[in-house]
């Protein structure tokens, strides 16, 4: 693939967590780095590996607080539908913004970020196709048996969020059929969520706060 980006689907309110997702503070990454919001450390993880250009969608409650984390190559797309649209409303806004990407990750916030090895098979796999079938629209991680996130899509494959009504990626991905496939990865992290405290603790080792 020749151009890569992101997008990162950070609009939830985060009421099961206790504040935005996208907000959660998130642990410094490499040496001398710092403290910075989890939608933030999506988009410098991805900027250091694949991706030319990360669209972070967000709701207009939280856009200001991470202006001030943004730099260039990281875009900030506020979100104002109603709460019910969910992640196919975000995706919906972000796909016109695409432009001339052959390649797009798409991750919600509440997940870890994905290491460049991971997202790198993924891509790989969907270069690769298969000389008795049409390649693959997306590629989904699995990890024992499991599918995870991110998930990487061929640009064509988000033609269907330029249309009215647009459904759940999952279901999107579902009803791509064979064109659709998953890969296996080792990493572990593909599987988690940050849904509730809970789900932070075992992640950092400590309730989530916020950064505002």
């Amino acid at each position: 693939m020749k151009t890569v980006i992101t997008i990162v689907l950070a609009a939830g309110a985060g009421k099961r967590l206790g504040g935005p997702k996208a907000l959660l503070a998130w642990p410094a990454g490499a040496k001398g780095g710092v403290e910075r919001p989890l939608a933030i450390a999506h988009a410098e993880a991805r900027l250091a590996a694949e991706s030319a250009r990360v669209l972070v969608v967000v709701r207009t409650s939280v856009f200001h607080a991470l202006l001030a984390h943004v730099r260039p190559g990281i875009d900030l797309v506020s979100w104002t539908a109603p709460d019910d649209l969910g992640p196919a409303g975000s995706l919906a806004v972000a796909a016109p913004r695409i432009g001339d990407a052959d390649a797009v990750v798409v991750t919600p916030v509440d997940v870890p970020p994905a290491s460049a090895a991971t997202v790198a098979r993924l891509l790989a796999r969907l270069d690769a196709g298969a000389p008795s079938a049409a390649p693959p629209l997306a590629v989904r991680p699995r990890h024992l048996g499991r599918g995870g996130h991110p998930v990487v899509l061929r640009a064509e494959a988000l033609q269907r969020y330029l249309e009215p009504d647009p459904p759940p990626l999952r279901e999107h991905l579902r009803a791509l059929g064979d064109r659709c496939v998953g890969e296996d990865v080792e990493d572990p992290r593909v599987l988690h969520d940050l849904n509730i405290p809970v789900d932070v603790i075992r992640v950092l080792g400590g309730p989530p706060r916020f950064l505002t």
